[in-house]
């Protein structure tokens, strides 16, 4: 069985096939956990238990592509129908070929297209707001069929146009890059090894997709200014998207240390993201009308349950094992490890079994016997880190990658700068 599949959604499905950066459990576990708290539970039917109001709802799906959102909202016994859109005709009839009763199906293009007024409880927006340029327009029309107490959800990249990111991101991008063994770093489009990444060009963005990130940095001031904003999500992706792109297929994620290399990107680029050292390129939301008076104990269903893929569970590798070496102590450091660093030691610890399961049961005791073993040894974060780790193991491609996360992760300040 492919282990991206064992979570059962449809959304991953959709991913994996679409998406090159997220084809990967392990990238997708960590968006679950970035957008619902969790990594087994993906964020429609997550967000949807707490923003989808009532019941018989009317559902509108704007960019529906080929079908699996409206699909997954459909086996919901509390929506009642659903219209799906796309601006591609082609997208359209292959999604109608698998759609079921309660989905009727549509071609819009949002840049001039008109929205039935006052006519949807819901409105999903995944993956499409960025491919539009008339965004004014666009979201008059979203607010017109609006019902007085409708909600919006949005799943969006919200990054910079075009994918012009900022330099640092290219720095650390390629110094995470350089970290990976050559067999990981081999590219399936180009079939050859990136030994770099480059930013695209504004020109062959265009060339080849004139619509790609057209205005995204516009999408979360303008849901602002036009929506009250109920809740909001920093995704990440700033980093993963541009470094993992044509090469995530690589690593297994039944392979131990491939799996672990992975883990500790995300554990880094969210720290990044939280410490505000980088912007997050991907955001979900959730807004409503300015003159909506439901209240905020409306948002509430109860939860969907968790895939039994979650089942598969992992004890806590921190707190226990190996004594590690002792290290020269440092003349400054922190008096704790940070979650994020505590986050990247129990992935690469876990990287020496010889099996892992979807989960780790993280515990609060593992993480204070860690943090107390931490304290008196005198060491920096990451000398500590490496000394768990290597009386535990030897792998290349760990070590390397925890070289380059320590050198990234001293940027930080000079990043939020």
């Amino acid at each position: 069985m492919d282990p991206a599949r064992k979570w059962g959604s449809a959304e991953f499905t959709h991913t994996l096939a679409e998406v090159s950066w997220m084809a990967s459990t392990a990238i997708l576990m960590h968006l679950n956990e970035r957008a619902t708290g969790d990594p087994a539970r993906e964020w429609l039917s997550s967000w949807a238990h707490r923003f989808f109001v009532g019941d018989h709802l009317r559902v509108l799906v704007l960019g529906c592509g080929e079908g699996w959102l409206e699909r997954a909202i459909a086996e919901w016994p509390y929506v009642a129908r659903i219209d799906a859109v796309d601006v591609s005709e082609e997208a359209v009839e292959r999604a109608r070929a698998a759609g079921g009763p309660k989905i009727t199906y549509g071609v819009i293009d949002l840049n001039a297209g008109e929205l039935e007024a006052n006519a949807y409880d819901v409105i999903v927006a995944h993956s499409i707001l960025h491919h539009v340029e008339n965004l004014e327009h666009a979201f008059a029309q979203i607010d017109g069929a609006m019902k007085p107490d409708a909600t919006l959800v949005v799943n969006e990249y919200v990054g910079p146009n075009r994918f012009q990111f900022h330099a640092d991101v290219l720095d650390i991008v390629n110094e995470l890059l350089a970290a990976l063994p050559e067999r990981l770093r081999r590219g399936h489009v180009e079939k050859t090894t990136y030994e770099r990444k480059e930013r695209p060009s504004i020109e062959l963005m265009i060339a080849n997709d004139p619509s790609e990130a057209v205005r995204a940095e516009d999408l979360l001031p303008m849901i602002g200014e036009r929506f009250e904003v109920l809740e909001s999500q920093a995704l990440g992706g700033t980093i993963l998207m541009h470094l993992l792109y044509d090469i995530v297929q690589n690593f297994r994620f039944d392979d131990p240390h491939e799996r672990a290399l992975i883990e500790m990107m995300c554990a880094l680029e969210g720290a990044l993201v939280d410490s505000g050292a980088i912007a997050s390129d991907f955001a979900i939301l959730a807004a409503r009308k300015k003159t909506s008076a439901l209240p905020r104990s409306a948002y509430a269903r109860p939860l969907p349950p968790r895939t039994p893929a979650a089942r598969d569970v992992e004890p806590d590798p921190l707190g226990f094992g190996r004594r590690a070496p002792r290290r020269a102590k440092a003349a400054t450091r922190p008096s704790r490890l940070a979650p994020w660093q505590l986050r990247v030691l129990r992935s690469a610890l876990a990287s020496s079994r010889p099996r892992r399961a979807n989960l780790i049961r993280e515990r609060r005791l593992n993480a204070a016997i860690e943090q107390a073993r931490y304290a008196i040894s005198g060491m920096s974060p990451f000398d500590w880190i490496r000394s768990r780790w290597s009386a535990r193991d030897d792998d290349p491609s760990v070590a390397a990658m925890l070289e380059a996360i320590e050198r990234v992760a001293g940027l930080q300040v000079s990043l939020r700068a």
